[in-house]
């Protein structure tokens, strides 16, 4: 809204919007209001805004006729009917699929027992290859369908007062032990959270296998989670900002703009799910979540940056910073 003011044109402002508009209204019905929904581009990545636009006819003096035009940005909306449409097809894919795959893979093992002695060396090696082949397939399948079935039913937050700098040395403990640089800096004296530890850990987990795979090949690879208090004008914290970061390659602009939407993947054998489900899991606890880049001063992009922010449990949380109400400190 920088910059506007009465009596610019619409068309210098939004000129997608304004000629959606005219278009509407120059077929318009006399005594018809307009009501449609506009999906606005933005440059640069492949992301856009959805608008409900509604318009009436409006009486002015000396007998001129004027619109009063109303718009909502429905993204928001749009995004979680999407989300619920690919529970759904998850729940329905996860029922399909899984049936078929034990008898598949027993009838492999049964085959490979029975006929491996009868064989000569030659096709008895054949055998076992293709044996091999179609288990591994087979398990890979099993993992994309338990995937779709903890998307589709992921159970409802068990939400209670938790320390999370407790938490993340706790799991930078594991993670270092297990050979993952993983490394913690946390703001002391942080009150708790209302979080699910099963859950935020799962959360953790994805991410910061996310962050493996991007830093797979580098000398020296680097995972960073930060913990820091985010603070009201009077200097009471209100939440709780996450901060992973890592020193891989960033995410690309088509990621950027869809990472949360299922079934969207760079790994040849991922399913999509990953970043869905841990949106997911953060809504179930009131929070927000982005993605983003680390760049330098030029732009360039020195890694993938995920913003998680969460609010106080009610025992820590005054009557005037109700839990729940966050604010929007993603950056």
């Amino acid at each position: 809204t920088d910059g506007l003011s009465a009596g610019m044109p619409l068309a210098s402002i939004a000129p997608a919007f304004s000629r959606a508009l005219t278009e509407k209204i120059q077929v318009a019905d006399k005594d018809q209001d307009i009501r449609f929904e506009l999906e606005l581009p933005h440059h640069g990545v492949e992301t856009a805004t959805f608008l409900f636009i509604r318009a009436a006819r409006l009486d002015l003096e000396a007998g001129r006729r004027g619109w009063v035009i109303v718009f909502d940005d429905i993204s928001t909306v749009l995004e979680a009917q999407r989300a619920v449409a690919w529970g759904e097809v998850a729940r329905r894919l996860a029922h399909e699929i899984k049936n078929p795959l034990t008898p598949i893979r027993l009838a492999t093992e049964r085959l490979e027992m029975k006929l491996a002695d009868k064989l000569n060396e030659k096709d008895a090696a054949l055998l076992h290859r293709t044996s091999r082949t179609i288990i591994t397939q087979v398990d890979a399948m099993k993992q994309m369908v338990n995937d779709f079935r903890d998307y589709a039913k992921l159970p409802a937050a068990v939400l209670e007062p938790m320390d999370l700098n407790a938490f993340f040395r706790e799991l930078e403990e594991f993670y270092t032990t297990a050979g993952t640089p993983l490394k913690v800096s946390l703001e002391e004296g942080l009150p708790p959270v209302s979080g699910d530890a099963g859950q935020l850990r799962q959360v953790v987990h994805n991410i910061v296998s996310n962050a493996v795979d991007a830093t797979a090949g580098l000398r020296q690879p680097e995972i960073r989670i930060t913990t820091v208090g985010v603070r009201r004008p009077d200097g009471k914290i209100e939440a709780v900002r996450v901060v992973v970061e890592d020193n891989g390659p960033g995410f690309s602009a088509n990621i950027l703009s869809c990472a949360f939407e299922p079934y969207t993947t760079t790994k040849p054998t991922g399913t999509g799910l990953g970043l869905p489900m841990v949106k997911k899991i953060i809504e179930e606890h009131h929070g927000r979540i982005s993605i983003g880049n680390r760049t330098d001063l030029r732009g360039a992009v020195l890694g993938a940056r995920i913003v998680i922010v969460l609010p106080l449990s009610q025992a820590a949380t005054s009557q005037d910073a109700a839990p729940g109400k966050i604010p929007n400190m993603l950056g």
